[in-house]
């Protein structure tokens, strides 16, 4: 209301910065051995002046200005290691002794322009964790190119959002460096007109891209500014904030004895909390267990319990900070929370899959159908798609789409089978259709677009 943000992207962003604060100080126990933290990668996606990046410095504040005060420290230290290191000097001069002075190291939170080795360094000497804010999220995965083939930070990323260790040789570093337990949150925004860009092939297939929760706001209108009454006085909302992120920051990050290695506080699920979380993934377990053909199973759905779990680690580590709730357990109301944000981002990610498809298929169509025979199967269609470069997803939501024309250019014959129509429709006027909006189905520009939701989840047909 006072500073004017969406309030999808507001939500969204507070859970990043909370994941940034809580870092490595607790983990939670998802099954058996498998713990992890509560780092989350999270993609803005809007039209330019939907405003991404205002609520971005609001809610991060507190954040930088925890880093402030760390920088504040390195330079005292750093101070007080040039004057030792003068006074060494001198008295080296004089007996010929040496003494061992401890070089101090700059201790951050938040990176946003950096290479992978300075990444690495960051979060050697910040074990608690770290975050990559980014204002354009392009920026970051272009910077991929920058090095050629001597840049493995999507390979970092991709480990470290798995709790594997991460390692790093170069001849140029005196020492290796490893870190075993990694926290790396990640932040970013992008343009609507972008997102052909972000969901290429590359990262579609090596699974970065589900790693992310994509926040791509249902009202895409920009809010109107309303001036204040200056006679109410506003509400101290930055200080309410700053006084939780302070009270997560306290939470210790315990190491070992030798100082390399984290050892977090260990949160389980309650009884009743684990009930329901496997229930709920035991649906999801069945639902892709009915599935016969291989290429049909969707990757990101398997990666929805380490999303739900972060999720409801974070939400009962709110819960105390804000309400002074108990830590011994992450509690079913937290679960529920998690899962309802679990839902609330996969109809994100769908919505987002009907907008690639439709601005997409009208120029891959007959390249798509040229490699399909008269008749063709599920599964041919998507080893055709394949090698055009469109998603499984993209081909099931384009079969869908060329049954629905006036004139159809594909009919389904039964579950699984099509055949094309007579050549007199396999012209232009497919891709017209598709991109203009004159046919039955609805396109993004009403906001309408049918739910992938209602797509058969046995073949999504």
């Amino acid at each position: 209301r006072y500073e004017n943000f969406n309030v999808e992207y507001t939500a969204s962003i507070i859970l990043s910065a909370v994941a940034v604060a809580v870092g490595n100080s607790c983990h939670i126990r998802i099954k058996g051995e498998w713990k992890t933290c509560s780092s989350l990668y999270m993609m803005l996606i809007g039209r330019p002046g939907l405003g991404k990046t205002p609520p971005l410095g609001f809610i991060y504040k507190p954040i930088n200005e925890y880093d402030d005060r760390l920088y504040e420290k390195f330079n005292d230290d750093w101070n007080e290691y040039e004057r030792a290191m003068s006074c060494s000097k001198d008295k080296r001069n004089n007996d010929g002794e040496d003494s061992l002075i401890k070089k101090p190291h700059l201790t951050t939170t938040v990176i946003s322009d950096f290479t992978p080795e300075a990444m690495m360094n960051a979060h050697q000497y910040n074990l608690r964790g770290i975050a990559l804010v980014v204002d354009e999220i392009l920026a970051l995965f272009n910077s991929v190119k920058r090095y050629s083939s001597k840049n493995n930070l999507i390979e970092d990323l991709l480990t470290a959002y798995s709790g594997q260790p991460l390692k790093i040789i170069r001849k140029s570093e005196l020492r290796p460096i490893l870190i075993k337990k990694p926290c790396i949150n990640l932040i970013g925004s992008v343009q609507t007109n972008m997102l052909q860009e972000v969901f290429c092939t590359e990262f579609l297939a090596n699974g970065l891209l589900d790693r992310f929760l994509f926040v791509y706001p249902k009202d895409r209108k920009i809010s109107m500014w309303r001036q204040e009454n200056r006679n109410i006085a506003r509400p101290d909302i930055m200080n309410k904030w700053r006084t939780i992120i302070d009270k997560i920051f306290s939470l210790p990050c315990n190491v070992d004895e030798k100082g390399s290695t984290v050892t977090p506080h260990i949160l389980t699920l309650s009884e009743e909390a684990e009930d329901y979380f496997y229930n709920w993934y035991n649906g999801i377990i069945d639902s892709v267990n009915a599935i016969e053909d291989d290429t049909e199973v969707e990757s990101r759905k398997m990666k929805l319990n380490g999303h739900s779990a972060r999720l409801a680690l974070l939400f009962q580590i709110m819960k105390w900070a804000a309400d002074g709730e108990d830590m011994l357990y992450v509690g079913l109301d937290s679960v529920k929370s998690a899962i309802r944000m679990i839902d609330y981002y996969e109809d994100t990610y769908r919505r987002i899959q009907e907008v690639l498809v439709i601005n997409g298929i009208g120029e891959t169509k007959d390249a798509w159908l040229s490699l399909l025979g008269d008749t063709f199967t599920s599964a041919d269609a998507v080893i055709a798609g394949k090698k055009v470069e469109m998603s499984r997803r993209s081909v099931y939501y384009a079969l869908e789409q060329l049954c629905r024309l006036q004139h159809p250019l594909v009919e389904k014959i039964q579950h699984g089978f099509y055949r094309k129509t007579t050549a007199d429709n396999t012209n232009a006027s497919c891709t017209i259709a598709l991109s203009n909006g004159k046919c039955t189905v609805e396109l993004p520009q009403s906001a309408k677009v049918q739910s992938a939701t209602t797509i058969n989840t046995e073949g999504y047909e």
